[in-house]
């Protein structure tokens, strides 16, 4: 992978960390905010996995693997906070 790419890729991750923090600094609260942040967080994953793991040129089953425990730690996340309202 490429250096440029990996900096640009990092200062996304930087910007997606400081919308959260501003999502959350400036009081939004509900299910939209929650659905919000775990979606950056889902976005951030992705990018991590992909690229700084170097998991973007293995096979899919080690992708599918990592990405699929991603995917259930946020589903899991969300379930908590959803029986958490009731």
């Amino acid at each position: 992978m490429a250096p440029h790419l990996l900096n640009v890729l990092w200062i996304a991750l930087l910007v997606a960390t400081v919308l959260t923090w501003m999502i959350g600094k400036t009081g939004h609260t509900g299910t939209a905010a929650v659905i919000a942040i775990l979606i950056i967080a889902a976005i951030k994953g992705w990018m991590i996995i992909q690229d700084f793991m170097a998991l973007r040129r293995v096979t899919f089953l080690w992708r599918a693997l990592v990405l699929g425990w991603l995917l259930l730690t946020l589903c899991i996340i969300l379930l908590a906070y959803w029986l958490g309202l009731k």
